[in-house]
């Protein structure tokens, strides 16, 4: 039986991959006890103290913290889908977990489009719908294309 040993050149970019996943888990965790102990009474002075950044540094990681850090829902890996992902990426879950988790998710709902015609610039984009939270884990390189695709079947089937 012959065994083919991996390319080293793909190791290393498999291996660059998860770090940026674990990097970017961990940078959301960071955001999301931030956004924590401000909402537990300390104040941006006192945060960017504890930080050592500045105040507005700080005011700019918590306006970050209420769209990517929410708190982690209950049942799940993650505060938004696109954490479900990372976490996937990262390797703390496995790929049965984040494919249930990311189609049962509850997505926000795009806005209605505009009756009159002549002022629809399209529907805005909403932070929490399926198209940016699991189109960002795409384009970030959380998601394969194959997951990407039997995300969106499992979706149309809910």
């Amino acid at each position: 039986m012959t065994t083919t040993m991996p390319n080293p050149d793909e190791q290393v970019l498999a291996d660059l991959g998860r770090e940026k996943a674990r990097e970017t888990a961990a940078h959301i965790a960071y955001l999301r006890h931030l956004r924590q102990l401000h909402e537990r009474g300390f104040t941006r002075v006192r945060l960017a103290e504890i930080v050592g950044v500045s105040q507005p540094t700080i005011s700019d990681m918590l306006r970050r913290a209420r769209i990517d850090a929410p708190d982690v829902r209950p049942g799940t890996h993650g505060g938004t889908a696109y954490e479900i992902a990372v976490r996937y990426a990262a390797g703390e879950i496995p790929r049965a977990t984040m494919m249930r988790e990311l189609a049962d998710w509850v997505y926000e709902r795009p806005a209605e489009p505009s009756p009159v015609a002549w002022a629809d610039d399209g529907n805005p984009a909403v932070e929490g719908s399926a198209t940016l939270q699991v189109g960002r884990a795409l384009r970030d390189g959380f998601l394969t294309d194959e997951d990407y695709d039997a995300l969106l079947d499992a979706l149309a089937d809910h």
